[in-house]
C-alpha cells in the first residue's frame, strides 16, 4: 500500500473518531445544561471542529494526488455473510458503546455477488461510527437474500436529519466522490461498477436509515 493511501486510511479513521467525540460532547452538553456556562466548553468545541476541519484538509489534499483502488471480487454470498457477518458485529459492540441487532436472513439457492471484502469491512465501521456520531444507542441491521438481489438495511436510532440535511448528504455523497456522508462511499463506487442502488431515509429526533441492494452475478 502506498504512502499516500495509508495517510487516507488513517485519517478516515481519525475522522470517524472526530465525529463520535463531538456526538459524545453535544450528549453531555445536552444532559448536563449547566456545564454550557463554563468558559472551557467553548474552547473544546472550537478545538474539535478546527480537528475536523483540517482532517478533512488532509483527506482533500491526498485525494487529489491519488485515487482509492477498489477491487471487486466475485464472491459467494451466504459463505461470505453467514460466516463474517456475526463475528464483525460482535466485535464492533466491544469497540463502541452501542447495541447492534444484527439479523441475517438467506435463502437456499447459492448466489454470488461482485463485493469488495476490504471496503465491506471499512462500510460497517463507518455506518456504526456515523450512527453513534449522530447520539445512537442501537443500530438494527439487516442482511437479506431476495431471489434477485441482497439487500442490506442499517437503521439507528439517533437524531436523524431534516429533509435539507439528507439532500445536503446525498448530494455530497453522489457530488464529487471525496465526501463519506454517511458511510457509504463504497456502494456509490459499487453502483457505477456493479449496478448497486441506496435509498437513504431520516427523521429528524428520530432515525435515519440506508438501504442498499448488490444485484446477483449472472452469466
Amino acid at each position: 500500500m502506498s504512502e499516500n493511501k495509508n495517510v487516507l486510511f488513517l485519517n478516515h479513521d481519525v475522522n470517524n473518531h472526530l465525529g463520535i467525540a463531538m456526538g459524545s460532547f453535544e450528549l453531555l452538553l445536552l444532559k448536563n445544561p449547566e456545564l454550557q456556562q463554563n468558559s472551557y466548553v467553548e474552547r473544546v468545541t472550537n478545538g474539535l471542529l478546527r480537528a475536523r476541519d483540517l482532517s478533512h484538509e488532509l483527506a482533500r489534499t491526498y485525494q487529489e494526488t491519488e485515487q482509492t483502488k477498489n477491487d471487486f471480487v466475485l464472491m459467494a454470498v451466504q459463505e461470505h455473510f453467514l460466516k463474517n457477518s456475526k463475528p464483525a458485529y460482535d466485535k464492533l459492540m466491544e469497540i463502541y458503546d452501542i447495541k447492534i441487532n444484527l439479523k441475517v436472513t438467506m435463502i437456499d439457492e447459492p448466489k454470488n455477488a461482485y463485493l469488495n471484502p476490504v471496503e465491506l469491512v471499512r462500510l460497517r465501521e463507518n455506518i456504526v461510527s456515523n450512527a453513534i456520531a449522530a447520539g445512537a444507542t442501537e443500530l438494527d441491521v439487516h442482511i437479506e437474500m431476495k431471489e434477485t438481489y441482497l439487500v442490506g438495511t442499517f437503521t439507528d436510532n439517533g437524531k436523524g436529519m431534516s429533509q435539507e440535511e439528507l439532500d445536503k448528504t446525498i448530494l455530497f455523497q453522489h457530488g464529487d466522490g471525496k465526501v463519506h456522508g454517511i458511510g457509504t462511499r463504497s456502494i456509490v463506487e459499487g453502483a457505477s461498477k456493479h449496478g448497486y442502488s441506496i435509498s437513504y431515509s431520516s427523521v429528524e429526533g428520530k432515525y435515519t436509515t440506508i438501504r442498499t441492494l448488490v444485484p446477483y452475478y449472472q452469466e
